[in-house]
């Protein structure tokens, strides 16, 4: 009879062991999926707002949750307002180690070496237990800038399930701009993808700094007012279940699979059209002058060109050098010399073998007299000079400017992917 009673009591016990952790998960799952609806509740009414066409007031009844930056501030010199809203369990994600003795947790350090291969390797024990058990991080933040009443800017960063301290981890960053400044004295790096929708831009943007590796360890991305309504949307569509699942996020595919296959597009695109006998359309030239704040456009004539053997690394090669002089100065303050210009064999492509494919961008073989249009005042990739036909010259002249303003400066923000 009492060995019953104890087979009993034992079987209670070991029941109720096994069930607490199964409620603190369910618990602290429950607790991520309310925060997530939140979050979700600000990106639908982000995705409502229009740059330059929302009021202050509109805004404050579209997106909830936001706060003035600085309540007490009067407006900035043009009327500039910010707000902001930061949803996180930040405050509250180590509280667990409170409860832990400091000795414990010396037994299983964290691997913090950088890069970080596998989140899992960086993880000590203890991390990752509360990690299985659904302890994840779930941090979100937006701003949105006002201008003379008006929405002119928004953004927004989701960091990913695993924290480090600084320099701070994003997973997913959309922001708004009008167009590209590098707003110093480094020029704007221009991929050309860059090129193929100016509008709708993938890079590194924000501070963007990936805790994982790989290229769906993080994306970013910079859309214009002008660009499709349908891509924009893409932007705010997240599923964040994958914070509260059993093995947590490993990859922008799972939060922004409609983002993430965007991406993929724009490289296929931007592929085929480097391939093709047109590498630079007139539309890439326009969508230049129209989004790059600091670009400069010239009009150049051929006054000689020569072949000169250059030896890269023990292989010689001959390569075309030409030279140049100044014809008109369509936009900008360029800046020379224009002579002994080489034209590059190659474009960078991190796709193709060896990170570099044929570059079919004229001029081939110069004469004198011959004109082209030359691109400065960024890092371009590839068309940096390109034939001026009449349609090309044309494409540069009629397009017309995006308006240029302090937000939309990426500064060191923006880089290579």
């Amino acid at each position: 009879m009492l060995r019953q009673w104890f087979g009993r009591r034992t079987r209670s016990v070991l029941l109720a062991l096994l069930l607490v952790p199964v409620v603190f998960s369910i618990g602290i799952r429950a607790r991520t999926f309310l925060i997530a609806r939140r979050i979700h509740a600000v990106l639908s009414g982000l995705e409502k707002v229009r740059i330059d066409q929302t009021t202050e007031a509109q805004l404050l009844r579209t997106v909830p949750y936001l706060v003035p930056n600085n309540p007490t501030a009067p407006s900035l010199p043009g009327g500039r307002r910010y707000y902001r809203v930061d949803i996180s369990n930040s405050h509250y994600y180590y509280g667990w180690t409170r409860w832990v003795p400091d000795f414990l947790l010396s037994l299983w350090p964290v691997h913090a070496e950088l890069p970080v291969k596998d989140k899992w390797n960086m993880l000590s024990v203890p991390l990752k237990a509360v990690y299985v058990l659904g302890w994840r991080q779930l941090s979100f933040s937006a701003s949105v800038t006002v201008l003379s009443g008006t929405v002119s800017s928004t953004w927004y960063g989701l960091e990913p399930d695993v924290p480090i301290s600084y320099p701070l981890s994003y997973f997913v960053v959309a922001r708004s701009v009008h167009g590209f400044s590098m707003g110093g004295p480094r020029p704007l790096p221009v991929h050309s993808t860059d090129d193929e929708k100016p509008e709708f831009r993938f890079g590194i943007v924000a501070g963007q700094f990936s805790l994982l590796q790989g290229a769906d360890s993080s994306i970013g991305v910079a859309y214009t007012a002008d660009a499709p309504r349908d891509l924009v949307s893409h932007a705010f569509q997240g599923d964040l279940t994958c914070y509260w699942g059993i093995r947590g996020c490993d990859s922008v595919r799972q939060v922004v699979p409609l983002l993430w296959k965007d991406r993929r597009e724009i490289e296929s695109a931007t592929q085929q059209r480097l391939s093709s006998g047109n590498p630079c359309p007139d539309r890439i030239l326009a969508r230049r002058v129209r989004y790059l704040s600091d670009l400069n456009v010239t009009v150049l004539e051929v006054t000689a060109s020569r072949e000169e053997e250059f030896n890269h690394e023990g292989d010689r090669s001959d390569e075309i050098i030409t030279d140049y002089q100044l014809k008109e100065v369509i936009r900008g303050h360029p800046e020379g010399p224009w002579t002994g210009i080489a034209r590059r064999s190659t474009i960078p492509w991190p796709a193709s073998p060896g990170g570099q494919m044929p570059n079919r961008v004229q001029p081939f073989d110069p004469r004198p007299g011959e004109r082209y249009l030359y691109f400065s005042g960024a890092d371009f990739d590839s068309c940096r000079i390109v034939a001026a036909t009449p349609s090309a010259e044309a494409a540069v002249r009629n397009a017309i400017p995006a308006p240029r303003r302090v937000e939309d400066e990426v500064g060191w923000m923006w880089s290579r992917r």
